[in-house]
């Protein structure tokens, strides 16, 4: 048996009071991964998102080198919820990185149950804006590092990368 006390500390849910709570509970579904077992491949069909239960989940893109991880998630961290936004397909994989339990919401019911329920879609939504937001901040950051590293690291023996 699941502890439904999973999404008052979800970043995504923890806004809703306990009936909206209650709502997404009956949506969802547990499902359960193996160590290395594939959650999903990038270009499959964006059909839900999940929620870290317990365990943790590997986001990554493959290369020509191999695999190269973009994330580890811990609970109670969530993703797919691009697909929420855009319905494009998934961006990279997942996959479990140890026995790990998700909890599922597709899509379709997420979609019913917050055009009914609006004042839920403003909670969602808001919460989804400031994640998204933070991850945004966060790759710039990332951004600038390397493009200070290329630009002053010593690759050009000639002094700094012009900037475009």
């Amino acid at each position: 048996m699941i502890d439904t006390l999973f999404l008052t500390q979800s970043p995504l849910f923890r806004n809703l009071d306990e009936a909206e709570r209650a709502q997404i509970l009956i949506i969802g579904q547990v499902q359960t991964f193996g160590a290395g077992q594939v959650i999903f491949r990038e270009g499959d069909a964006g059909d839900g998102l999940f929620i870290v239960v317990r365990g943790s989940v590997r986001i990554s893109k493959r290369s020509v080198t191999g695999e190269e991880a973009l994330a580890v998630l811990d609970p109670p961290a969530y993703f797919g919820e691009m697909a929420l936004i855009d319905m494009a397909a998934r961006a990279a994989d997942a996959i479990a990185n140890e026995p790990t339990e998700l909890f599922f919401i597709p899509l379709k019911d997420l979609r019913s149950l917050i055009e009914v329920h609006h004042q839920m879609a403003l909670k969602i939504l808001y919460a989804l804006c400031e994640v998204l937001a933070q991850r945004l901040r966060e790759t710039n950051e990332r951004y600038m590092s390397i493009f200070t590293i290329a630009q002053w690291g010593g690759a050009n023996p000639d002094g700094p990368i012009p900037v475009p």
